[in-house]
């Protein structure tokens, strides 16, 4: 496993072997091609730099219409997002609490990142919706910046270890749908599977809460395990974190890790037009295709 950079020689190292990793495996003018398209559009920003579109181009297996819908569809959900794409202070009191109570990592298994997630309170008391996403996606815009390699698939795991039927009336479905939509359909991963481990005896009740707003697609992918040794199953052990009878480091340890790295970064987060799209000058008919609130039939599971 690679655990996250701790100062920055390490982390400006390991940007520059990605950088010259991707060198060798993706075709520069398909970059250059992709930066061209984005000045032409008058919506899209300016400072999604090389490696972040080389990650799109990535994800989307080289296809250059599918990254230019890629990159559209981030781009513009995040201004679409603005209860969990503004305020993201790292040291604000509400964000400090969100990152520390979801607690989170990453695992490379060969060509596989397995990326767990969990909610750390058993009471819930502390459970803000918005400010629960607004950690992640603080965390996952760190890894789309600097997370040093590019692999075949991700696997997302949620642990369910804390979740009651309490949590219901804390969430807001049709959001968290076009959040969960999202993170497929815009975001650069290459997503498999999504895996809920330690789920409880009751975890269809919660579950079918959200299923009937999910595109046909995701909940295809949507897997539920009681325990979390059914992870063995589908990656070796020894890769996952010591929590969940692997070798890796301890994913309270890398989520401290994670949140040093954000609060390093911390202009980073200050600036709220971060790789976002200008609503206002998109064009009506770009934004017909783009919405997230009409038909899911573009959408794309690997």
């Amino acid at each position: 496993m690679i655990s996250l950079v701790n100062d920055n020689i390490l982390e400006s190292m390991n940007h520059f072997l990605f950088i010259f990793n991707v060198s060798q495996m993706t075709d520069v003018q398909n970059v250059l091609y992709i930066k061209e398209w984005m000045s032409k559009e008058p919506h899209l920003p300016s400072d999604l730099d090389d490696v972040v579109i080389t990650k799109f181009l990535h994800s989307c297996y080289g296809s250059l219409e599918k990254t230019k819908k890629c990159i559209d569809n981030f781009c513009s959900t995040r201004s679409r997002l603005s209860e969990i794409y503004t305020l993201r202070d790292p040291l604000s009191p509400n964000v400090q609490t969100a990152l520390s109570l979801m607690v989170g990592g990453t695992y490379v298994c060969g060509n596989t990142e397995v990326i767990i997630n969990k909610f750390d309170d058993a009471t819930l008391e502390r459970f803000s919706f918005f400010d629960m996403l607004k950690a992640l996606c603080m965390t996952m815009d760190y890894w789309i910046q600097y997370q040093p390699y590019l692999l075949d698939e991700h696997l997302l795991v949620v642990d369910m270890t804390n979740i009651t039927m309490k949590i219901i009336p804390k969430l807001n479905i049709m959001y968290l749908r076009d959040f969960i939509v999202f993170l497929l359909q815009g975001v650069p991963v290459r997503v498999k599977r999504i895996v809920a481990v330690n789920a409880p005896s009751f975890y269809d009740k919660i579950y079918a809460f959200i299923k009937p707003v999910l595109p046909a697609e995701v909940c295809d992918i949507i897997h539920f395990y009681t325990d979390y040794k059914s992870l063995h199953k589908i990656v070796d052990k020894k890769h996952l974190p010591i929590e969940y009878g692997g070798e890796g480091q301890s994913i309270y340890e890398q989520n401290q890790e994670w949140i040093q790295n954000l609060e390093k970064n911390r202009q980073m987060f200050l600036n709220d037009d971060m790789w976002k799209a200008d609503m206002k000058k998109k064009m009506k008919s770009s934004a017909q295709d783009n919405t997230m609130n009409g038909s899911f039939r573009t959408l794309h599971i690997d």
